[in-house]
């Protein structure tokens, strides 16, 4: 086995010092100058090859990490150089922060950076304050939508009738001489229902605001939905029997639920007055109370005229205030379905409705069956 000369040796050692120090070029001319000034010598010339090779794959590595330096992430790493495995991993990093960055500008806040250490945290704690942002933006738009429609309600929903009933009064103080009794009559009762309905919209909205500026606490306890239901047909029964619809109730003597007396109270007697309103001469209106698992359903059905397809889409929505009449021409805001949603809502239920139209309604909500148990510590 041929032996490496002395002074080749050292030239090697110049060689790798040089390569060490970054110096590259200087290594690759020494390397040359070497191989050019002797005789050949195969292990000589086997070492100065795979010098060429390290110093090539070093010159491309250095390229790959100065364009990384500088941005380019497109730039090809070199291949089959484990030397600079953890830098084209770097550059995989980088690629996908960047994509991920791009989804971020686009408004998609669902991103979740597993970068390094610090710097995931404080990119995922920006991408938190921009979620909490929209979140709040939304929020606004909403206030301000509901502010507009609340606005709207009361310049036009409370200000028509009030023109009507003085447009009514007026008539009646004029010319009270000249109508006959007939008359008369026909315009105290219009006055008496528009003052009714006026007063049932001005109770709706102040129940709303209450909910909505939180003076309405939801406190939730063990209710008897069975004493409820009772309450409210003793309170409706006038209502429903000058239509003489029959009212029943299928709830339980004893069957409870978890949730706030006054709110689930005042739910109930706006579904139930809804179905008196939209409910025929003669009809049936029935509550029930079902437990499914850990839930507790209640349901307000009737015999009515039932809703249309395009108006269940907007009900309980307080942007799209559905108006119609009852069967004795009753006024309706829809702000009571509205102040319902917002009670269940808080009550951790949901509240949904079915219908057929002319055929009747069926409104149903649902409240947890049990206090949330406590997580223990």
């Amino acid at each position: 086995m041929s032996e490496i000369p002395g002074e080749f040796a050292q030239t090697f050692c110049d060689i790798l010092i040089n390569i060490s120090r970054g110096e590259l070029d200087e290594a690759d001319a020494l390397l040359d100058k070497q191989l050019n000034n002797h005789e050949t010598n195969t292990p000589c010339e086997n070492i100065a090859e795979n010098l060429k090779t390290l110093i090539s794959q070093l010159r491309e590595g250095v390229k790959f990490a100065s364009a990384l330096s500088e941005g380019d992430l497109l730039y090809e790493a070199p291949r089959n150089f484990y030397l600079f495995s953890d830098y084209k991993q770097l550059q995989a990093n980088l690629r996908h922060l960047t994509w991920q960055a791009q989804q971020i500008a686009k408004g998609d806040y669902s991103q979740n950076v597993n970068f390094i250490g610090e710097f995931s945290a404080a990119f995922n704690q920006m991408i938190e304050g921009l979620r909490a942002a929209r979140k709040t933006q939304e929020q606004l738009k909403e206030l301000y939508a509901t502010r507009d429609k609340f606005f709207s309600i009361i310049s036009h929903d409370l200000r028509s009738p009030f023109n009507a009933i003085l447009g009514f009064a007026d008539i009646l103080n004029e010319e009270w001489e000249e109508l006959t009794d007939t008359e008369r009559k026909t315009f105290l009762q219009n006055i008496r229902n528009t003052s009714h309905n006026t007063f049932d919209l001005l109770e709706r909205l102040l129940e709303w605001s209450r909910v909505q500026t939180g003076k309405m606490k939801i406190i939730p306890t063990r209710v008897n939905l069975g004493n409820l239901v009772r309450e409210n047909f003793k309170l409706l029964a006038p209502t429903a029997e000058g239509k003489f619809i029959h009212l029943v109730s299928e709830v339980a003597e004893e069957f409870t639920a978890w949730g706030d007396k006054v709110a689930i109270l005042l739910v109930l007697r706006n579904l139930i007055n809804n179905a008196i309103k939209f409910t025929r001469h003669g009809g049936l209106i029935t509550v029930s109370a079902a437990a499914m698992h850990k839930l507790v359903v209640v349901t307000v059905s009737d015999t009515g005229v039932g809703i249309s397809a395009e108006n269940m889409n907007k009900l309980f929505r307080f942007e799209e205030q559905l108006k119609t009449e009852g069967t004795d021409k009753e006024r309706g805001s829809g702000l009571g379905l509205v102040l319902c949603r917002e009670i269940i809502d808080k009550s951790g239920g949901r509240i949904w409705a079915e219908s057929i139209e002319g055929e009747g309604s069926r409104f149903s909500f649902t409240l947890p069956l049990n206090a949330p148990t406590q997580d223990k510590p």
